[in-house]
């Protein structure tokens, strides 16, 4: 008999893990890129400092080479496993290979774990999917799947210090597999929040998650809303549109896009027993004017309004 049988919910449930340790890991290195690269600006338009306050930001990334590759292959993981989750939801023994040519040894019940079979190589895993589900995955999908495990394979299998990996890489990466593989999911800074939120006393019992101002759910906000600036900032103009909607205004631009601070997510952080209205000014305002939707959208809840938002703390028109 074959026992610890695992099911999508199982899958899904790691993958997350996952995909939110790398994610966690790069946006904390963009949120620190981002603050320094601020404070270069500040330091060399002000007179009264001088070219020594300026920090030399040539090589944090080549630094953080090793924790860049050790996240994206935490999300290419992550990705398998929500492949497997969807093939177990079909029928788990499809992920079995060799059963009967290379049976594991039973145990003193007659009983062998699910985890002692060989299962499916990576590489193998979107034909079964495609073989036996009744909904494929797209050519797109496919393809970049192939290539990020090619991309994976040069970091794993030998020492690649040409290969360029960029925390660009990293964060589309994160968004364009939970897009493919979570249709039934919030938008992914969204869905980022509620994990955080979630996971926010790291498995410690505080005797406080009761009480609002104590909360993930207060407590995460402007966390995520950092996160949510990082990599905005790590991003590329097309990126960020392409990935998260966000119009990033470049210098020379005349007619640059207005961003504003959302006040239904403000409303959320400023429950926090510690909260100070300055803590906000580190993050980017996500609300944005949506000329499809003849709205203005915060990126991050998705809340919207029909009339220009005015300052966080002053009362909108009627």
């Amino acid at each position: 008999m074959i026992t610890d049988i695992p099911t999508k919910s199982d899958f899904y449930s790691m993958a997350d893990h996952m995909v939110n340790e790398a994610w966690e890991k790069i946006a904390d290195l963009a949120y620190e890129y981002r603050e320094i690269d601020i404070w270069n600006g500040f330091y060399s338009e002000s007179e009264h400092f001088t070219d020594d306050e300026i920090r030399n930001l040539e090589h944090y990334w080549l630094f953080a080479r090793p924790k860049l590759i050790t996240a994206f292959t935490l999300i290419l993981q992550s990705v398998e496993f929500r492949i497997k989750g969807l093939i177990v939801d079909i029928s788990p023994y499809l992920l079995i290979v060799n059963a009967t040519r290379n049976t594991p040894k039973a145990d003193s019940d007659g009983n062998i774990s699910f985890s002692e079979f060989h299962t499916l190589d990576a590489q193998d895993l979107i034909k079964v999917h495609d073989t036996f589900s009744p909904v494929k995955f797209p050519v797109k999908f496919t393809d970049w799947f192939r290539d990020m495990r090619i991309l994976r394979n040069r970091f794993m299998h030998t020492v690649d210090m040409k290969t360029d990996i960029s925390p660009e890489l990293i964060f589309t990466s994160v968004v364009f597999a939970h897009i493919n593989l979570n249709s039934d999911s919030a938008h992914w800074i969204w869905h980022r929040y509620q994990y955080k939120a979630a996971h926010s006393s790291g498995g410690i019992s505080y005797h406080q998650e009761d009480e609002e101002e104590f909360s993930g759910i207060v407590w995460e906000m402007l966390q995520t809303h950092y996160e949510f600036s990082a990599a905005i900032s790590a991003c590329s103009e097309e990126s960020a549109r392409e990935y998260f909607g966000y119009t990033k205004n470049h210098p020379e631009d005349e007619n640059k896009k207005e961003s504003f601070y959302c006040k239904k997510c403000v409303s959320v952080m400023e429950k926090s027993w510690n909260f100070d209205g300055k803590f906000i000014e580190s993050a980017l305002g996500t609300v944005q004017y949506n000329r499809k939707r003849n709205r203005y959208v915060c990126l991050f809840c998705h809340d919207e309004q029909i009339s220009k938002p005015r300052g966080i703390w002053e009362e909108d028109e009627e």
